[in-house]
C-alpha cells in the first residue's frame, strides 16, 4: 500500500532511517509541516526530502539555515544523531571523526578533529562550533530526506504523483 499522509511518511521514516520519531518529528516542523498537513503539504514536504536528498542540506533548506536554529535543533537531538554517526562509521568500518571530516563541508575546513569531537562529544553548546554544528545537524537531514527518496524509488507511480 502506497503511503499518502505525512503521517505515513513520518512511519515510515521511523521505521526505516535509524532516526527516533522525536528527531524526525522535530524535522518535519522546523521545515515548516506537521503530522496532520494536507495532501498538498504531503506532496511539497515531499518534494523537499527528493530535492535535499538528491543536492543536499546545505543549499538552503527552511528551518535549516541559520547556525542558531541548527545548534538548538542539534542539542536538542544530539545523541539520536551523535548515535546515528556513530552507528554509521562502524557500519563503514571507519572512525566517526575521520569519517565526519572527509563530509564535503569539513574535508577543506581548518577544524582539526579534536575541535570535531569537542563539538560532536561536548555539551553544553559553544559558539566557537557554530560552523560544525550544521554538519551534523545536515547529516541528519540528508539521512532522513534519503530513506524518503529510496521509499519514492520502490514506489515510481507515487514518486510520479508527487511530481506532477
Amino acid at each position: 500500500m502506497s503511503i499518502t499522509t505525512i503521517k505515513g511518511l513520518y512511519r515510515h521514516i521511523k521505521q526505516n532511517s535509524g532516526f527516533s520519531g522525536r528527531t524526525i518529528h522535530s524535522v518535519i516542523l522546523s521545515l515548516g509541516y506537521n503530522l496532520r498537513g494536507k495532501e498538498n503539504d504531503f506532496k511539497n514536504l515531499s518534494n523537499v526530502f527528493k530535492n535535499c536528498s538528491k543536492h543536499g542540506a546545505d543549499t538552503g533548506i527552511t528551518g535549516f539555515s541559520f547556525y542558531t536554529d541548527i545548534a538548538e535543533f542539534f542539542f536538542k537531538h544530539h545523541i539520536d544523531i551523535v548515535s546515528h554517526l556513530e552507528k554509521t562509521a562502524k557500519e563503514l568500518d571507519l572512525d566517526v571523526l575521520f569519517m565526519i571530516k572527509d563530509f564535503r563541508l569539513l574535508r577543506h575546513s581548518d577544524f582539526t578533529l579534536g575541535e570535531i569531537g569537542k563539538a560532536l562529544w561536548h555539551l553544553p553548546i559553544s559558539a566557537d562550533y557554530f560552523e560544525i554544528y550544521p554538519v551534523f545537524v545536515w547529516y541528519a537531514l540528508e539521512e532522513i530526506s534519503c530513506t524518503w527518496r529510496r521509499y519514492l524509488e520502490e514506489h515510481p507511480a507515487l514518486a510520479e504523483k508527487l511530481s506532477a
